[in-house]
């Protein structure tokens, strides 16, 4: 009978090891053909890596990422601060081949006492499976995520050596509050690099991701540091430290950092960007491919066009005007600064940009321009009188007349009858050509109401026209992002500055004097801050938009001030008396800091030295030299051999000024600007 039964015994016991044989096979089958090549899965594995974003001089502006990684050499890493998740982790690391058997059959047996306890069972994993299921699997709590991580610890041994496989734990784990990898964990708890941190620093971090959620420091302090006292008895316990080393560790006080805010640091650019590089590549590249995105941007200009914004106090004063900035790299096209909004957060809309408004008399410098273009002298005296056209009676802003004066003085004093008239005798055409040349790309009106700015453009897009006032002529497509870098260190894209000559420096060089002349003398000159600077003034109707639009020899920043909803601002708040000293206080704080050093206006001084343009004090009121008789004088640049002769006394009345030479227009891209007007029509032009 006693034979007889251990014969059933054995059958059975057979009959369970084949089953247990056979469906271990099954699982490990089945979890083969469900992973990929483990060999080359194992191989080609990289943690997932944030992608970092920097300005112009490699300052970090922000970060794309799902988790939070900087990646650290295990050589950077103090031998302690490895021992720490030794000792607490996986004692018999640098022993074993990938799995603890004693650790894993304890964790078995004790594992109905923890349940019955209503605790956690402790693991039995090692470091290895660990590194194998945080950076291979997900965290699936089936018998089959077990095999495959099983099968991937082993292949994870064969390919790596003990210092490599850590350096990959300690560069995958997570640390809570969205960091991952020690060196990030470092920086985030204690404002330190890895290298420098000390043995109870060690013991302290190597705590927390065994259960982020309960040993968070900013969370759970106690129990991180319950947990860090564990660690230490454990390093000495197993001879990682000594006595001293331990008792030094135990006294040490951990002080933790303050959690840090999300700190968009310039929300309006990286907004654009980020939109920009999810064009370019993929979601899990931009998240954890480790991209390095080089811009445009000058943090220190971005962070001083914010400050003089934010202190304004006109917008501080009215809680819902706001306004938009940008600058722009006249050579180059590079953004460098840009505000889409008062107290822009990450997502709103970005009125640097999107934000489109009437000029005003900021667009005036195109028309002003397309009549140097067209071989008129700034000397010209146009009658400032009233106009009507059709049912339309434009006014001036102070609504007075001042009779005659030169459109160079119409444009220093932003006098809207002045550039009504000249539009008017221009032809609508050229002045959009000119404008089209230059960049502006949004839809104009075909009618006389241009002159004052009728229509709706961006400051983004304003600011790169007037870039042609700025360089000599050139046209430049604005940049965002200079270069793309993979984690390997490739080149993965990368922006080509385009520039293009538009027009001809010698005008460019009278229209960058008369745009001079408005900061030196008239609306803008609450922006002059004494260097080589240009700009003009706009103002719309009833005050609903106040701009400046200023230029240097390196740089053009464009703003305005308003409602949302365009409702009128106080009557008092022009572009001259809220926009221009925005502009004038970024650029004089751009220069205290050392931030920005001024140039002057090279293509004007080449064209002086070779005697293309020269400079001549004229009479406002006839346009003729200034002498004695003169009440109002201004100074004018024109081109070599087209400067008045007559002093200004010969004419008392001051109606017959220099007209404009018949000669033909100076060859640029224009074709529509090349025909010559009738020495006729010019007469009748002025002709009230």
């Amino acid at each position: 009978m006693l034979k007889k039964i251990n014969k059933i015994i054995l059958f059975i016991i057979g009959i369970s090891f084949l089953i247990v044989f056979a469906f271990s096979s099954f699982l490990i089958l089945k979890a083969y053909k469900q992973l990929p090549d483990v060999s080359k899965l194992v191989e080609q594995y990289n943690p997932v890596v944030p992608t970092i974003i920097y300005d112009t001089n490699g300052l970090i502006i922000d970060k794309i990422y799902r988790e939070n990684r900087e990646i650290v050499s295990i050589n950077k890493i103090p031998k302690y601060t490895q021992y720490a998740f030794v000792a607490i982790e996986d004692r018999k690391f640098f022993r074993h081949h990938g799995f603890d058997l004693f650790r894993l059959l304890k964790s078995v047996v004790t594992a109905p006492k923890y349940i019955l306890a209503h605790r956690n069972i402790p693991g039995g994993s090692t470091i290895t499976q660990q590194l194998a299921k945080n950076a291979f699997l997900t965290t699936e709590r089936k018998i089959i995520r077990k095999v495959k991580e099983a099968i991937i610890t082993i292949e994870i041994e064969r390919k790596y050596t003990k210092d490599e496989i850590l350096e990959k734990y300690l560069n995958e784990i997570p640390f809570a509050s969205g960091a991952y990898g020690i060196e990030t964990a470092s920086k985030l708890y204690f404002r330190k690099d890895v290298e420098q941190l000390n043995i109870a620093e060690s013991a302290f971090l190597a705590g927390i991701p065994n259960r982020p959620s309960k040993y968070s420091p900013y969370l759970h302090l106690n129990n991180t540091i319950k947990r860090q006292r564990l660690i230490l008895k454990q390093m000495f316990k197993f001879k990682f430290i000594n006595k001293k080393q331990y008792e030094e560790a135990l006294n040490y006080k951990i002080k933790v950092s303050p959690k840090p805010k999300k700190n968009y640091r310039a929300p309006s650019f990286t907004d654009i960007v980020t939109k920009k590089i999810f064009k370019l590549f993929p979601e899990n590249e931009i998240y954890g491919g480790g991209l390095k995105i080089y811009t445009t941007l000058n943090l220190k200009m971005q962070q001083t066009a914010e400050e003089v914004f934010k202190n304004n106090r006109y917008l501080k004063k009215y809680k819902d005007l706001n306004g938009a900035l940008v600058t722009i790299d006249s050579n180059t096209g590079y953004v460098e600064a840009i505000i889409g909004g008062k107290n822009y957060i990450t997502g709103n809309f970005n009125r640097a940009i999107r934000g489109k408004r009437q000029p005003g008399s900021s667009f005036k410098p195109f028309l002003y321009f397309t009549a140097l273009r067209k071989n008129y002298q700034m000397n010209l005296i146009v009658e400032d009188s009233k106009i009507k056209i059709g049912n339309w009676e434009p006014k001036n802003y102070s609504s007075k007349f001042r009779k005659n004066m030169t459109i160079l003085q119409g444009m220093e004093k932003s006098v809207n009858i002045i550039a009504i008239k000249l539009l008017k005798k221009l032809i609508i055409k050229n002045v959009i050509a000119t404008a089209r040349l230059a960049g502006i790309t949004v839809d104009i009106p075909y009618n006389l109401t241009i002159a004052l700015g009728s229509f709706s453009i961006s400051p983004f897009q304003l600011a790169n026209a007037y870039c042609v006032f700025s360089n000599g002529g050139f046209t430049v497509k604005p940049i965002f992002i200079k270069k793309v870098v993979n984690r390997y260190g490739k080149i993965v894209y990368e922006s080509k500055i385009k520039k293009e000559k538009v027009f001809d420096k010698t005008n460019i060089s009278l229209i960058t004097h008369m745009l001079q002349n408005v900061v030196w003398n008239g609306s803008g000159r609450h922006a002059n801050i004494g260097i080589d600077q240009g700009g003009k003034t706009g103002t719309t109707n009833n005050s609903t938009n106040a701009w400046f639009s200023g230029i240097t020899a390196d740089f053009v920043t464009t703003l305005y001030i308003g409602y949302d909803n365009n409702k009128p601002m106080p009557k008092y708040m022009t572009g001259g008396g809220v926009a221009a000293p925005i502009w004038g206080k970024y650029v004089k704080t751009l220069i205290d800091k050392k931030i920005y050093k001024p140039n002057k206006f090279e293509f004007l001084q080449q064209e002086l030295k070779n005697k293309k343009i020269e400079y001549k004090i004229i009479d406002n009121q006839n346009g003729l030299l200034s002498d004695k008789s003169s009440t109002s004088k201004i100074k004018a640049l024109f081109k070599m051999g087209y400067a008045p002769i007559e002093k200004a006394g010969k004419y008392k009345n001051g109606i017959e000024a220099l007209l404009p030479k018949n000669e033909p227009v100076q060859k640029d891209k224009d074709e529509n600007l090349k025909k010559e007007f009738e020495i006729n029509n010019i007469i009748n032009s002025f002709i009230n």
